[in-house]
C-alpha cells in the first residue's frame, strides 16, 4: 500500500513539474531566457535556472525546447527538479484572446526529489507560496519519458524510488480537471496508473480519483477521495476498491464468469505521509447477490514508531460458489501434485504478499471453507511481521477427514524460505484427508482409523529436520527422528532413526506420497540413507514381521544391511546380513540368511503371495506341512566388480528329519529369475519316505512305505527355456529315475520328453499313500515298466509302456489331453489278464464277502473318484467275467469315468463260441447301477452245464442273447433287483444221466415185482433207468426273463421217439441257486392205458455247479399198477376160452349135462363179466380222480400227497385182491367142472401115444347132440 501512495504523491510532483515547465507562456520574449527563469520561479516557489541551451520560434506556431532545466535546491546541493529536455508546441490563434493552448509538451528525463522532514512535513510545502496562472493555460496532450522521483523519508531513513515512469497528461486548465495515464516503477516493481481530479477549490482541495495496478501483483486498487494539505502535511482520504488484476484476454475468454467470481474489496480510507489508515473494510467473494464476505480493519503506521495492524473476521465461504470450477474443480484436481508441492505453491504466493517491515500484528478469523464435498472449518491465523517473513503466532486448521492442523514458528520468506517451528497434523479420518489432498484413496490408508505426527521441524529447501518425532497411523506409534538433506552437487541424504510398536510400511508410503507426490518413490533410490529401525511389528505388503531390528545403509548405490533381525516372519525366524550395488537389472549381491522355523507352512505360503507365480512355487507351498522343526543356510551371490561372476543360491540343511542340500546357478539374475541357462543340483534324505514325498509336493496317507527315501535332481539348461535333467528316487525296495529335456517356464512347465523307469518289489504302499485304492490290495503288487512321456501344452503322452504289474503282463501307450475340461485320458492297452470283478471293485467296492464269499452287503460307498474322462482301446488274452471261465482273445473299448466304467465293443472267444456285448457299471452318490448286454453264439453247452459223476449233464451247442439291468445300495441288493430278458438257442441238445428209453427197462422191472406195485417198490429199479444213459433231444429254444434277481424258464419243452421233456426253471442270483422241475412223458405205445402216463418228475435244488436232484415216480407206479391190472384181466379172458373149449369137447359126451352147465356157466360168466366190467370202470375212474386229487395236493402238502397215494395203494391193493379172489374161486370151479365134463368126453389117452388133439368145432347155429353117433340111426 505504501508503494501506491509513493506513486500518487510523485504522480502530484510531476504535475508541480508540468506548472513549472509552462511557465514560458507568461514570460516576456525579449529577455526569454532571464524572464523565463523570472517568471518560472514566481510560478514555482523554487528558483528555476535553465543550464542548458533554448531554442523559441513563432511560426508557423510558437514552441520553445529548453535543455537541463532545474528547479529548486536541496540541502546536498541538488536540484529538487531537473529536466534533461523540455519542449512545447502552442497555438497562435489562442493567444490573441489571452489563452494559451499548448497542444503537445514533451518532459525528457525529468528528474524530481521529494523530502519527507523529521518533522513529517514535504519539503516542497515551505518556502514560497505558487502562483499559478490556471485559468489561462490549456494542455491537451502532455507526455513524460524516462522519468524519475526520489522520496526520501528523514523520518524511517528509507528512500523509494519511481523509475522509468512515462506518463500522457491532459487538463483544460493548469487548476484541473487533470487526467494522467502512465506507467512506472516503484523500487522496481512495474505498474500502470491513472489519474484523475477536479478543480481545486477554494479551501485548497483537490477530488482525486486514483487508480493503481501493478503488473505482477493479483489485485489492484482504486481511490476516490479528497486531497489537502494540512498542517503542510498532505492528507488524501475517501473511499477504495481493491480488484483483481486480470489480463485482458482473460477477461475476454472468461467474461461470463467474471462479474459473478470477481473478488471486490471497499472500505474507507484515511492516507497521510505517516499512516495509512482503514477504519474498515468489506470483502466479497462470489455472486453479488450472495457474496462471501470478511470484514475488519488495518492500519499502517510508517511515522516514527512504526507498526500495523490488520483484523480480518469472515463467515463460512463455499469455493464451488465462488470459483468458476465448482465442484468441478475437486474432480479435476491433479492427484500427482504433493503436499510438498503444494505448500511451495501456497508460499510461493506468500512471499508475493508484501511483509510490513514494521512491527503488528495480523489476525484472521473463518469460520469454514467449502470446497466441493470438503471443508476446511475453524481456519484461525495469527501472525507477526519478522524482516523476511513472519512470525506465527497460532495458525488452526480443520481439515478434511476431521484433520487437525496446528504450527507455531518462524516462516521466512526472503531468500531462502524456511519454517521451524513445532507442526502438529491429526486426522481421525485419514481416508478423508487423503480424498482432499490426492483424490483418491490408498487401500492401505482406507484400514487406518487415525494418523498423523508431531515434530520439531526445520523445514527449507535443502534441509527438512523432524526432531522429537512423533508418527501415530492407526495402532502404529512411531518416535525419533527425520532428516533430509539435499545440496546442490552432492546426492540428498536422508536419516532415519524410528521405534516404535507397530510400522506399516505400505501406510507409512501412502502417507508420505500424500507429502511427497507420486514420483517419491521413484527418487527415494538416488538419496544416500540411513536408517536404523526398530518395531514390535512390521507390517509390508500386506505380511506383519515381529520384532524387527532393521539397521542398514544405502550410499552411492550400495545397500549396506548392516544387521536385518525378525523374530517372527510368517512362523519364521530370519537373520540376514549382506550388501548390494549396481543396477538392479545386474547387481552385484552377497548375502547371507538364517532361517528357522517350527512349520514353514505360512513362510512358503507367504513367498507363494508375492513372488512372480509358477507351478513349482505353488507345489512347494502346498507341501509347507511337511517342512517342520526347519533350520535352514541360505546364500546368495551374484555378479562382481569385473562383470563375470555367476548367480550362486545355496541352501543348506534339515526340515522335518529331512537333509536338504541344494545349488542353484545362473549366468546372471535376469537368467536365474527366469530358469534360463541355469544348473540346478538337489539332494533331499530322509529315512521316512512319505514325509520325503510330502516335501517334494506329493500329499500322502499315513500309512507305512519302504525306508530310507533319497531323492536326487540335477537340471541344466541354456539361455532358452529347455533344460536337460535327471531324477531319481530310491527307497529300500522301489526306484524310479526320470532322463530327459523339460520347459522350466512358468506356463510350460515340465514340458518336454522324458524316459521313465520303474522298479518295485511292492508298488502297493505308494498307491496307499496317494490315497489309490486299487482292488483286491492286501497281498502286494511287484511292478516293473517303462514308459516314453511326452508333454506339450496340449496333451501328455505316455508311449511305448512296457511292464508287469504282479506277473500281468502290461504294453501300450496313453495320451492325456491338458486342453479339453476333465483332462480326458485316450490310448490304447493291452495285457494278459483282465477281470470284471476288479473292475467292478473298483466302482461298487467289494463285490465279495471274503469271509462267506457270497454277495457282499456293505453299502456301496461313494465313489473316491470323480471327474475322470479315461477311454482306452483294450486288449487282453484273458477276460475273467467272474462267471463260467474265461473270455480269451478278447478287445474293446473301455470307458472310465471315476464312478462308473463302460465297456463298448466287447468282443472275444468265449466257452467255445463267439461273444460280444456291452457292460455300464456306476455308481451314483453311493447306489450302484449295472447295464449289460451279452449275444453268445455257437458256445459248447457242456462247458455251460454243470457235471454230474464227472461228465456234463448236457452238450449241444447254444446262442445266447441277454439283456440285464440292475441297482440298489449293496452289490447284493443289485444282485436282487436284477431284472430283464433272453433267449437261449440249442441245437443237438444231448442230456447226459437221462434215459428217455428207459420204460421198457422199467416195465419189465415191474413184472419182476412180486406184490403190489408202489412208488417206493418201483423207484429204485426207476432211477437205474432213468438215470442210466443218455438222450438226444435236437433243438431248444429256451426263452427266460430275469425278475427280482431270478432267472426264470417256463414250459420249455423237447423230446424223442420214446419220450417228451418238459422243464421249469429258477436261478437266484444272490444266492446262486437253482430250482428246477423237468417232467418226463414216456410213450409207451401198445402198453398205453387210458387214464394213466408213464411219467417222472425230477426235481432239482441247490447251488447252481452241483445241484441236487429228487426223482418223483408216483404218475409211473400209478401206470404200472394199472397195466399189471389190465394184464390179468386179460389173462383171465384167455382161461375163459379155454373152459369153453373144454365144454365144446365134452358135449360130445354129455349132451344134455353140457347143455346145462353151458347154460349155468354162460350165466355166471355173463354176470361176472358185467360185475368185472363194471368195478374196473368204477375203479379206472377213481383212480384217476386220485391222481388229479394227488397232484394238486403234491403241490400243497407233501404230506397229503404220502396220505393220499398210501390210502389209494391199500384201496387198490384191496380191490385187487378181491377182484383176484373172485375171479380164482370162479375160474378154479369153472376149471373144476371143464376137467370133469371134459374127463367124461375125453377118452383116456397114453401120452406116450403121440394123440393130438384137435380143436372143438365152433358152436354156432344149432346145439351139439350127443345122443346119437353121425350116421347112425337109433332105432326107435
Amino acid at each position: 500500500m505504501l508503494a501506491r501512495i509513493l506513486v500518487f504523491i510523485g504522480g502530484l510532483m510531476v504535475v508541480a513539474l508540468f506548472a513549472a515547465l509552462i511557465a514560458p507562456m507568461f514570460v516576456d520574449w525579449t529577455d526569454f531566457r532571464k524572464d523565463f527563469e523570472r517568471e518560472a520561479s514566481r510560478i514555482m516557489g523554487k528558483p528555476v535556472v535553465v543550464h542548458g541551451s533554448v531554442d523559441a520560434r513563432l511560426i508557423p506556431f510558437p514552441s520553445v525546447t529548453l535543455n537541463d532545466v532545474r528547479v529548486g535546491q536541496s540541502e546536498d546541493g541538488e536540484p529538487l527538479i531537473q529536466v534533461q529536455r523540455f519542449s512545447m508546441d502552442a497555438e497562435l490563434a489562442p493567444f490573441l484572446s489571452g489563452e494559451a493552448l499548448i497542444f503537445d509538451m514533451r518532459l525528457e528525463a525529468p528528474k524530481a526529489k521529494i523530502r519527507l522532514l523529521a518533522d513529517g512535513t514535504l519539503d516542497w510545502a515551505r518556502g514560497r507560496k505558487a502562483s499559478i496562472p490556471a485559468k489561462t493555460v490549456i494542455l491537451e496532450s502532455v507526455s513524460i519519458t524516462d522519468g524519475q522521483i526520489d522520496f526520501i523519508d528523514e523520518q524511517t531513513g528509507r528512500t523509494r524510488r519511481i523509475t522509468d515512469l512515462s506518463a500522457d497528461l491532459s487538463a483544460r486548465s493548469l487548476a484541473g480537471p487533470w487526467k494522467v495515464d502512465g506507467r512506472a516503477a516503484l523500487d522496481g516493481e512495474a505498474g500502470s496508473f491513472a489519474f484523475s481530479s477536479s478543480e481545486v477549490d477554494s479551501e485548497g482541495t483537490l477530488s482525486l480519483r486514483t487508480r493503481l495496478t501493478p503488473d505482477k501483483r493479483p489485485f489492484g486498487v482504486e481511490l476516490d477521495g479528497y486531497l489537502k494539505i494540512v498542517d503542510l502535511k498532505p492528507l488524501y482520504e475517501g473511499k477504495f476498491t481493491l480488484t483483481e488484476n486480470r489480463q485482458v484476454a482473460e477477461a475476454q475468454t472468461d467474461g461470463a464468469n467474471e462479474a459473478r467470481n470477481a473478488l471486490r474489496v471497499t472500505g474507507n480510507f484515511e492516507l497521510n505521509n505517516e499512516r495509512i489508515r482503514v477504519p474498515e473494510y468489506r470483502l466479497e467473494v462470489g455472486p453479488k447477490d450472495d457474496p462471501y464476505l470478511v470484514t475488519g480493519e488495518a492500519t499502517l503506521d510508517t511515522g516514527k514508531v512504526p507498526e500495523f495492524l490488520l483484523l480480518a473476521d469472515g463467515q463460512q465461504i463455499d469455493v464451488s460458489r465462488i470459483g468458476n470450477t465448482g465442484e468441478a474443480g475437486k474432480t479435476g484436481r491433479d492427484p500427482a501434485v504433493s503436499v510438498r508441492q503444494r505448500l511451495a505453491a501456497m508460499l510461493a504466493i506468500a512471499a508475493d504478499i508484501p511483509i510490513p517491515q514494521v512491527p503488528g500484528r495480523a489476525s484472521l478469523k473463518l469460520p469454514a471453507i467449502v470446497i466441493g464435498d470438503t471443508t476446511v472449518r475453524d481456519v484461525r491465523l495469527d501472525l507477526r511481521p519478522d524482516g523476511a517473513g513472519w512470525m506465527i503466532d497460532n495458525a488452526v486448521a480443520l481439515l478434511p477427514g476431521r484433520t487437525q492442523l496446528e504450527a507455531k514458528g518462524r516462516l521466512n520468506l526472503r531468500g531462502q524460505r524456511a519454517f521451524r517451528g513445532e507442526l502438529l497434523v491429526a486426522s481421525n479420518q485419514p481416508s478423508g484427508l487423503a480424498t482432499w489432498l490426492a483424490g483418491s484413496v490408498d487401500p492401505s490408508i482406507r484400514t487406518l482409523k487415525t494418523a498423523g505426527f508431531s515434530a520439531s521441524v526445520n523445514l527449507t529447501e535443502t534441509l527438512q529436520q523432524f526432531e522429537r518425532l512423533e508418527v501415530a497411523a492407526g495402532p502404529a506409534t512411531l518416535r525419533g527422528r527425520i532428516e533430509r538433506q539435499a545440496l546442490d552437487g552432492v546426492p540428498p541424504s536422508l536419516s532415519l532413526e524410528l521405534k516404535g510398536n507397530t510400522i506399516d510400511l505400505e501406510a507409512l508410503q501412502a502417507l508420505a506420497g500424500l507429502v511427497a507426490g507420486e514420483a517419491s518413490s521413484e527418487t527415494l533410490l538416488s538419496h544416500a540413507i540411513a536408517a536404523d529401525l526398530s518395531a514390535d511389528a512390521f507390517s509390508v505388503f500386506g505380511e506383519t514381521a515381529r520384532n524387527v531390528q532393521v539397521v542398514a545403509t544405502l550410499k552411492n548405490g550400495q545397500l549396506q544391511a548392516e544387521r536385518v533381525s525378525i523374530g517372527d516372519l510368517a512362523g519364521a525366524q530370519v537373520a540376514l546380513s549382506g550388501r548390494m550395488s549396481g543396477q538392479l537389472a545386474a547387481p552385484v549381491l552377497s548375502a547371507k540368511m538364517k532361517l528357522a522355523s517350527p512349520d514353514l507352512t505360512p513362510f512358503l505360503a507367504m513367498l507363494e503371495r508375492h513372488a512372480a507365480s509358477h507351478p513349482a512355487l505353488t507345489r512347494l507351498a502346498r507341501s509347507g506341512p511337511y517342512y517342520t522343526d526347519a533350520a535352514l543356510d541360505l546364500t546368495l551371490t551374484a555378479g562382481s566388480k569385473d562383470g563375470n561372476s555367476l548367480v550362486t543360491f545355496g541352501i543348506l540343511g534339515a526340515a522335518n528329519g529331512t537333509n536338504i542340500a541344494a545349488n542353484y546357478q545362473a549366468p546372471d539374475l535376469a537368467l536365474a529369475l527366469a530358469g534360463q541357462g541355469i544348473l540346478l543340483e538337489a539332494t533331499l534324505e530322509n529315512p521316512s519316505t512319505p514325509i520325503l514325498l510330502g516335501q517334494i509336493g506329493f500329499d500322502p496317507l499315513p500309512f507305512d512305505a519302504d525306508a530310507n527315501g533319497i531323492l536326487s535332481l540335477k537340471l541344466q539348461s541354456s539361455e532358452a527355456d529347455k533344460a536337460n535333467g535327471a531324477l531319481t528316487f530310491t527307497t529300500e525296495n522301489t526306484a524310479l529315475s526320470a532322463k530327459g529335456d523339460v520347459n522350466l517356464s512358468r506356463s510350460n512347465f515340465l514340458d518336454g520328453t522324458l524316459k521313465l523307469t520303474l522298479q518295485s518289489e511292492d508298488f502297493e504302499p505308494f498307491l496307499l499313500l496317494q490315497g489309490i485304492g486299487l482292488p483286491q490290495m492286501g497281498s502286494g503288487l511287484p511292478l516293473a515298466g517303462t514308459a516314453d512321456v511326452a508333454t506339450t501344452v496340449d496333451a501328455i503322452t505316455l508311449s511305448n509302456i512296457e511292464g508287469k504289474a504282479d506277473n500281468n503282463a502290461f504294453a501300450g501307450s496313453l495320451t492325456i489331453d491338458r486342453k479339453t475340461a476333465g483332462r480326458p485320458v485316450t490310448g490304447q492297452i493291452g495285457v494278459d489278464t483282465l477281470d470284471l470283478a476288479w473292475l467292478g471293485e473298483s466302482i461298487v467296492g467289494p463285490v465279495e464277502d471274503a469271509v462267506s464269499g457270497e454277495l457282499s452287503d456293505v453299502p456301496v460307498a461313494q465313489s473316491a473318484w470323480s471327474g475322470l474322462n479315461v477311454n482306452l482301446d483294450v486288449t487282453a488274452k484273458q477276460f475273467w467275467p467272474n462267471i463260467l471261465g474265461p473270455m480269451t482273445d478278447f478287445s474293446g473299448k473301455l470307458g472310465w469315468k471315476g464312478d462308473q466304467v463302460e465297456v463298448t465293443d466287447a468282443a472275444g472267444d468265449w466257452l467255445g463260441g463267439k461273444a460280444d456285448g456291452r457292460l455300464l457299471l456306476g455308481n451314483g452318490d453311493g447306489s450302484g447301477f449295472l447295464q449289460a448286454r451279452l449275444n453268445l453264439k455257437g458256445a459248447d453247452l457242456s462247458r455251460i452245464a454243470w457235471t454230474s459223476h464227472g461228465s456234463p449233464v448236457a452238450e449241444g451247442k447254444v446262442d445266447v442273447s441277454l439283456a440285464l439291468e440292475a441297482s440298489g445300495k449293496t452289490v447284493m441288493t443289485m444282485a436282487q433287483s436284477a431284472s430283464g430278458s433272453g433267449t437261449a438257442s440249442i441245437d443237438g441238445l444231448t442230456v447226459q444221466g437221462l434215459n428217455t428209453a428207459a420204460l421198457p427197462a422199467i416195465l419189465t422191472a415191474a413184472d419182476g415185482l412180486q406184490g403190489e406195485i408202489t412208488p417206493q417198490a418201483i423207484e429204485r429199479a426207476a432211477a437205474a433207468s432213468v438215470f442210466s444213459g443218455q438222450s438226444v433231444l435236437g433243438s431248444v429254444k429256451v426263452p427266460f426273463s430275469i425278475a427280482g434277481g431270478t432267472v426264470r424258464a417256463q414250459n420249455v419243452s423237447a423230446g424223442d421217439g420214446t419220450a417228451l421233456v418238459s422243464a421249469d426253471a429258477e436261478i437266484t442270483f444272490p444266492e446262486n441257486r437253482i430250482n428246477a422241475s423237468l417232467q418226463l412223458n414216456y410213450r409207451p405205445g401198445d402198453e398205453a392205458l387210458a387214464g394213466a402216463e408213464a411219467q417222472v418228475s425230477l426235481d432239482y435244488a441247490g447251488v447252481l455247479r452241483s445241484p441236487g436232484v429228487t426223482l418223483n415216480v408216483t404218475d409211473l407206479a400209478n401206470f404200472l399198477s394199472l397195466r399189471a391190472f389190465e394184464r390179468e384181466r386179460r389173462r383171465v379172458e384167455t382161461l375163459q376160452a379155454n373152459v369153453l373149449e373144454k365144454q365144446r369137447l365134452r358135449r360130445e359126451v354129455a349132451l344134455y349135462k353140457a347143455n346145462a352147465a353151458n347154460r349155468e356157466v354162460e350165466r355166471l360168466r355173463a354176470e361176472e363179466e358185467a360185475r368185472r366190467r363194471k368195478a374196473a370202470a368204477e375203479e379206472a375212474v377213481r383212480l384217476k380222480q386220485q391222481a388229479e386229487a394227488k397232484a394238486l395236493a403234491e403241490k400243497q402238502a407233501a404230506e397229503a400227497a404220502a396220505k393220499a397215494a398210501a390210502e389209494k395203494a391199500v384201496i387198490d391193493k384191496a380191490a385187487s385182491e378181491k377182484a383176484a379172489a373172485e375171479a380164482k374161486v370162479a375160474a378154479d370151479d369153472a376149471a373144476r367142472r371143464a376137467r370133469d365134463l371134459q374127463d367124461r368126453r375125453t377118452l383116456p389117452v397114453d401120452p406116450s401115444e403121440g394123440v393130438e388133439r384137435g380143436a372143438l368145432p365152433p358152436v354156432g347155429g344149432r346145439s351139439l347132440n350127443f345122443d346119437s353117433l353121425p350116421g347112425v340111426r337109433v332105432q326107435p
